[in-house]
């Protein structure tokens, strides 16, 4: 007897530039494996650039490497077949382009269609602080004649796209990060009680200027100058880089070399998150940042910029404390009001933390990746 065709699994590849190990979209598609249900969606991963030896190992799941030069090397015409030949081949469904340029994008959804791929999905997980001119053009020709839907994980993200590459509304689908709460479930709920001796600042992101890791360290000079008994810490990618060499130069000038940490990129953050008594983002662009809804999860009060989907997760004074981007001095105001104010950050904490566990969970918020793909494949439209 046949399936019929509403309940034959939809293979979907997911594409990316490069494999950054730990950074945002990586972690999320890890994510997200673990949940969808293997008897709706066959997932594919394909790596455009980088190495065999950079592939990871992702659950019961295959995974390509095309190691493709840049896009107008010679080698990209044969490239361009090897690809085609293996969205043949795996009889790919849907791709769903992860971190990729316009430029890729365009390219990747060309030879799909050409290998009989029937859908191809965008993705924004940012507000297009990258986005120039000449991807704009890009962008605004692959989404009018080649992209057929975009997921974007924030409203402020979907705003962004609209407006850069004029792509329709109707074309956007809204699925914020998932997290697996049950990955902090251990950590004991921040109180007054357990504030930690000396008392720790903490920041997880990579050492780059977008993360306003020199906003944080600007910050943090202004706090221990009125706050002796503070720590602060920073967990990210980057430590060796000539970036955090600007930083650790920055730290000596201002003179709080024992007061600021970079510990560099950490295997256990929900462990390092349990340390902290103020979970901090200084970002001058994102998305719906992972950071955050760790912070929430673990049950961290919170201070973080008014960039992009933030306001999304955290309600001023209810949640968490916004700031604006690019001030450090309001970054220090907010955190020496959680420092001098604890029991206001024991119910900002409490409610951050109640308010993940409720909205996010992956395992409530996959069911939309699966409704979506399967509408959407089908012609049909997904439940606003």
């Amino acid at each position: 007897m046949n399936i019929p065709s509403s309940q034959k699994k939809i293979r979907v590849c997911f594409i990316f530039d490069f494999w950054r190990g730990r950074a945002g979209a990586e972690l999320q598609l890890a994510v997200l494996l673990r949940h969808l249900d293997r008897k709706r969606i066959e997932p594919f991963i394909l790596i455009l650039h980088g190495n065999d030896e950079l592939i990871p190992e992702l659950p019961d799941c295959p995974v390509y490497c095309l190691k493709m030069g840049w896009l107008r090397s010679v080698s990209t015409l044969a490239k361009a077949w090897e690809l085609r030949q293996f969205f043949k081949r795996n009889k790919i469904d849907l791709i769903q382009a992860l971190t990729i340029d316009n430029s890729l994008l365009t390219f990747v959804a060309c030879i799909g269609k050409l290998g009989g791929v029937k859908k191809v999905f965008g993705f924004r997980v940012d507000i297009g602080f990258w986005v120039n001119a000449v991807q704009k053009r890009i962008g605004k020709f692959a989404h009018r004649f080649l992209i057929d839907k975009v997921i974007a994980n924030a409203e402020a993200c979907k705003k962004s796209i609209i407006e850069q590459e004029n792509v329709r509304p109707e074309n956007i689908f809204v699925i914020p990060n998932l997290i697996e709460i049950e990955r902090f479930a251990t950590i004991p709920a921040w109180t007054v009680a357990k504030a930690h001796n000396p008392r720790r600042i903490g920041i997880v992101g990579n050492l780059k200027p977008v993360k306003g890791t020199d906003v944080f360290i600007q910050a943090a000079k202004i706090v221990s100058d009125t706050h002796p008994d503070v720590q602060f810490e920073l967990a990210g990618s980057g430590v060796g880089s000539e970036g955090a060499k600007q930083y650790q130069s920055q730290i000596r000038q201002l003179g709080i070399d024992q007061d600021v940490r970079l510990l560099g990129s950490l295997p256990d953050v929900p462990a390092f998150l349990s340390t902290l008594d103020v979970a901090v983002l200084s970002s001058r662009s994102e998305g719906l940042p992972n950071a955050i809804m760790e912070y929430m999860a673990a049950g961290r009060p919170c201070v973080v910029t008014d960039v992009g989907g933030c306001c999304e997760l955290i309600r001023h004074g209810q949640n968490g404390l916004l700031v604006p981007s690019e001030d450090p001095s309001a970054l220090a105001e907010g955190i020496v009001d959680l420092l001098d104010h604890p029991d206001k950050a024991e119910q900002l904490a409490a409610a951050a933390r109640k308010d993940i566990s409720e909205k996010y969970e992956a395992s409530i918020l996959v069911n939309r990746w699966h409704e979506i793909y399967e509408n959407v494949f089908n012609s049909g439209k997904p439940r606003p």
